[in-house]
This record gives structure tokens, sequence and C-alpha cells, in this order.
């Protein structure tokens, strides 16, 4: 019977075994210190594989700083750390499918790895921008496995990891590129093949960014570089421009997968389309017939009906090949002005762009998106005219970002620096507008509010508490709209439903278990009686359910019910997938209630069983009962 690890999985034995598949005669074995056998890559065979190779000092194309290597082996890096649940600070925890995770998110990013891969939809993020004034995350790539295994998952007064970054440092953008590498290395690995990325960047790191990703997710894989206008007003004192925009990268995790959602076409939009001549066809604009890019050829003319000869203008290329042109002069679709002279055009129809929408375009303007004063406003009026945010962005931005992302009906939202929780406003809106179910994540570090803030005044402590509460009172407001409209229906009309408004907190913590890798000789007596039973003190069933969950790859919204069988508390997890009992001295009849509830999985703990007999019998029940149920033991 295996025993479930409790440290995240290996990211490079994955892609050894991925290397494996594709070139098996390049694995060979080595030794390990401990005389055990591991699988690896041979690199000289796989460079006779594949050839050609960009090695040492030869010239190549690259993007680095120092600390690169450092960062990157960070992404690969295991932890042993556990998702711990927060049912008081939760909301709707039973029903909910939405996720608030409070932690870092590196950690956040790795324990969501193994269950979320390749299941998001959309990723956004809006890091911090570099400004010498902003902190970022301290991911010290060269403390000791002690300090490592030191780290409680508390953070102090200062923030914990996160420290300044002014521009003074020597590192200032390696630090950020550092900070930024190994989490966008583990976001590609959360997005779906049609899943779709956005940062929020400033033009401080914006290049730095996009070569990231470009290294993370393939060049072929950018989309597109958007421009947000997020003030509508001049900074008049502003040194050299006042910066009026902010950049928002996206890229996909497949572009022949991507397909990015479309706009409703605005009232603006059809008043372009007019009809000055009555055409049967309905309202249409005069689009040219030239284009400012196309295939060169020789002279192009064509004489239309009306005995009006058109050339593309110099440095143009005609749209239409002679065979279009015909066919749209003779179906009276070319425009000539009112009085037949002026130089011809396409009539393009209100009808021919359909139902579907338009394309939206590179610029989001503060009249579509949103902007800073609107986004600030946002936040005041959920708390009481309280400022608690600098810089939030605002919900129209993201619920517009979310339909460029074509989201499903029960599609997942991640946002890793959640913040403002901006983004799960966003999604509770929009599902409230179309009744889709989509589900947040958001991770946040639980960074401690500077003492002279008015969040700090309000009796916040920490970014964290806030955000909880922003959600808390934007799903509070939008119920009530949306039951308020429903007060309000016509005859004939459908009520809507209320979106899911709750969230599960979980919160970033140290392993569930003591560390009892130590030397034989090293023990006390006291030490073995200690770690008996290697669970710490302050952990409970409802902390391993958890961890368990993320093993078996069991998403963390999933139901989970506690049902008593013969005194014994045992989990029931997604409508019974997953059954598990972590109560001491499980009798035979228990194993064999769960067995007869033939899981998917089954997971005890050591201390649940009274000798090594008892472990058998686990196994041995199974078998006789449910014998496809993997079962282990944690």
């Amino acid at each position: 019977m295996e025993k479930l690890s409790h440290a995240t999985e290996s990211i490079i034995g994955e892609n050894v075994e991925r290397l494996a598949a594709l070139f098996p005669e390049v694995v060979t074995e080595v030794r390990e210190p401990d005389g055990s056998l591991r699988h690896t890559i041979d690199v000289d065979a796989l460079k006779e594989r594949v050839g050609d190779v960009a090695e040492g000092q030869r010239e190549r194309y690259q993007f680095t700083w120092p600390g690169k290597r450092e960062a990157k082996q960070e992404a690969y890096r295991q932890i042993d750390k556990c998702l711990r649940p927060c049912p008081e600070e939760s909301v709707n925890w039973d029903t909910t499918q939405n996720l608030y995770i409070e932690g870092d998110n590196l950690d956040a990013l790795k324990l969501l790895r193994n269950t979320y891969a390749g299941k998001v939809k959309m990723i956004y993020i809006d890091p911090p921008y570099n400004t010498g004034h902003d902190f970022i995350y301290d991911d010290d790539f060269a403390r000791s496995k002690a300090d490592y295994d030191a780290e409680s998952g508390d953070y102090d007064e200062e923030g914990g990891r996160l420290v300044a970054n002014p521009e003074s440092n020597g590192r200032f953008h390696s630090d950020w590129c550092s900070m930024m590498y190994p989490r966008l290395l583990l976001a590609r690995d959360l997005l779906s093949e049609d899943g779709v990325l956005f940062i929020s960047i400033d033009d401080v790191e914006q290049t730095d960014i996009a070569k990231i990703c470009n290294e993370c997710f393939g060049m072929q894989n950018h989309i597109a570089n958007l421009i947000w206008q997020k003030k509508y007003t001049r900074a008049n004192d502003a040194k050299f421009f006042s910066a009026n925009h902010d950049f928002i990268l996206c890229y996909s995790r497949s572009s022949d997968r991507c397909v990015i959602g479309k706009l409703p076409r605005s009232e603006e939009m059809n008043r372009a389309y007019k009809n000055p001549d009555n055409d049967p066809r309905g309202p249409w604009k005069a689009t040219p017939l030239h284009a400012r890019s196309g295939k060169a050829g020789g002279v192009f003319q064509y004489t239309f009906s009306n005995g009006y000869v058109w050339s593309p203008p110099s440095g143009t290329y005609p749209r239409y090949s002679v065979a279009k042109l015909r066919e749209l002069d003779e179906s009276g679709e070319i425009w000539f002005g009112k009085n037949g002279d002026a130089v011809p055009s396409r009539k393009t129809y209100l009808t021919s762009l359909g139902d579907d929408g338009v394309v939206p375009t590179t610029i989001i303007s503060y009249k579509e998106g949103g902007d800073n004063h609107r986004a600030v406003e946002e936040v005041k009026g959920l708390f009481e005219g309280k400022n608690l945010f600098s810089s939030p962005k605002p919900t129209s931005l993201l619920r517009m970002l979310q339909r460029f992302a074509n989201l499903a009906g029960d599609s997942i939202v991640l946002d890793f620096f959640s913040g403002s929780a901006t983004t799960a406003h966003a999604v509770m809106q929009l599902n409230a507008e179309d009744g889709g179910n989509r589900k947040f994540i958001m991770v946040q570090l639980p960074e401690v509010c500077d003492e002279k803030s008015e969040a700090a005044k309000a009796g916040y402590k920490n970014i964290c508490e806030i955000g909880k509460e922003r959600i808390r009172r934007a799903g509070k407001k939008i119920a009530a709209e949306v039951e308020e409209s429903n007060r309000q229906l016509k005859l004939g009309e459908e009520p809507k439903g209320v979106p899911d408004i709750g969230f599960r907190v979980l919160k970033i913590d140290s392993s569930n278990f003591e560390d009892v890798s130590v030397e034989p000789g090293e023990f006390s007596q006291d030490a073995v009686l200690r770690y008996a039973d290697n669970l710490k003190l302050d952990r409970t069933p409802d902390d391993l359910i958890i961890q368990v969950m993320l093993k078996k790859q069991i998403e963390l919204s999933a139901s989970i019910e506690k049902l008593d069988v013969d005194g014994c508390t045992v989990f029931s997890v997604d409508g019974g997938r997953l059954i598990a009992c972590f109560d001491r001295d499980v009798s035979v009849e228990v194993m064999t209630a769960m067995a007869k509830m033939e899981p998917d999985y089954a997971v005890m703990r050591d201390a649940s069983f009274t000798g090594d007999d008892a472990v058998s019998n686990f196994a041995e029940i199974f078998k006789n009962y449910s014998s496809i149920t993997e079962v282990e033991v944690i």
C-alpha cells in the first residue's frame, strides 16, 4: 500500500517522463547518495537526438539577468506546505464554488498545480509595477533547507516576504524579473489549451514582462498588447508626459485554440451606419476599396458601369478582384456619393455584422473599460466612502477582459495578485448578467496595512481582510440588485437567479506533519514518543482532507460531507469519489462500511490503525468490496 506524499509533485520528474516518452533512448540511471537509483536524462544522448544545439559561448538570442537560473529552479522546487480551511471567514462554505487563498502566490501556484493544471480558462494579474516605491515578493533562492523548513507560513508586521525595491538597488530590474519568472512558468501549466493570460503593467517593466512571457508561453502565443486609458484628465505637473494609460499584455496557452470573444455593438457603433439612398438592405457605411497592405501586382484599373475608372491610390492595393468588383457593382453595393461622382467605396451593411458582436480593438477607452477614478469610487461605494485602496482596477475593465477571454458559463478565472479583489467582483457581476456559473480563485499575500493608512484606521490589519470583505459586500449588493430586478419583471419575463456570491477561504501554512526525517541516532526517547503520531498538535482532520483533495486532483470547491459511521467521522468528498477517515483506532466495521461506498480513493492515517495487521486488513477489505478503489495511507 502506498503512502501519500506530503510534498508537491516533482515538475522535473514530470519533464523527464515527457522526454522519455518522446526519446526513450536518452533515459539513463544515476545512483543517489543513499544508494537508490533514479531515472534521469543523458544529455549527450539527447544532443545526438536533437542535432545542432546552442550551448557554451555560442551566440544566440536570449533574454537573461542575474538570478534567472535560480528563479527557474525556484519554479521546479518542491514544497511541503498545505492549505488550511477557514470556514469562519468564508461565505456559503458548503455550497460555493469560489476560492480565496491567503498566502504567498508562488506557494499557492505550486499547491494548485496538480489539481488545476489545464483547467483555468483565464488568468488576470496586476502585479507590483516596480516603480521604486512598490513592494515585491522576496524570493530568497539562496536560503538553506533549515531556513526554509523553519518557515511557519505566518508573516511579520512588515508583510513577511514583501520587500521594497528602490531604484537605487543595483538589481532593481533583476529582482523584479526573478520574482515574476517562476510564477509565470507555473501559471502556464494551469491554463487550459484555449486559455488566456492578461497582465496589467506600466511601461517600466512592460518590455521585460513581454520577454519573460515570450519565453514561458512562446512568442507565437502572444495575442495582443492592449492599451487601457486609465485616466481621462491630463496631469499638467508631469515632468515629460502625462501617463494616461497602462498596458495589458495578452498571451494564450495555444494561439491555435484561442478564440477572443467579441463585444456587443454599442449604440454609438450603430449610429455610424446610415441609409442615404434608401437601400432596401438597410443601414450601411462606406468602406474603401483599397488596402494599405496586401499583395502588390501590376497596374490595376476597373471601369464601373457608370463609366468611372478606378485605380487604388499610390502605395495601396485593391481589396477585391475584378470579378468581385463586378459583382458588387451589379448588385448596387458600390457608393459614388450623393452626386454620383465621388471616389467609389463599398457599402458595408449593419446586418452583415451578425448578432455575435464586433471584434475588439487593442485600445480600451475609459468610456468602455472604466478608469482609476471610477475604480476608487466603486470601492468607496462599498465601504461607506472610505478610500481603502490606492489603485484598484475598475470592474468594467475586468468584465471586458472576461468577455475577451470568451469564458464559458462554468469557466475558472484565476487572479494570483488579487489585491482589491476586483476580479472576483467582476466574475460575480458577469454571472449575474448572463446567468453563468464562472468560478474564481483569488490568491493574495496578507500584506500588512500601513498603520497610517485609511484601511488600518478602519480596522483592517492586512490586504486580505479588505479583499475578503469587498467580496462579501459586493456579493450582497449584487444579490440585492438581482432580487430588485426580479420584482420589476414584465409579463412573460423569466426571473434571474442570484449568482454564487460565496467563497471558501484557505490559508497557506507549513506542513500538517512534523519533520521526522532525522538520523536514528539523533532521536531521543522523548522525541520517539512525541513523533509516534507525527501530525502537528494544532492540525485537525479538516486540514488533512484538504491536503488529500489536492493530492487526488479533486477541486477544492468540491462538496465535503462528514458522515458518522459507528462513532467515527468519515469524510465523503465530491459525491463519494474520495472517502477518508483520520480517527484513531478505526474498527474493521468502519473500514468495511467505507469500502462498501465504492469510492475512487480511500485514505486513512497511520495513526488510524492499531497495528500492522490493521493496515493489511484495510487493503484486503477494499480488495473484497471495492477492488477499483485506490487505497493509500497518509
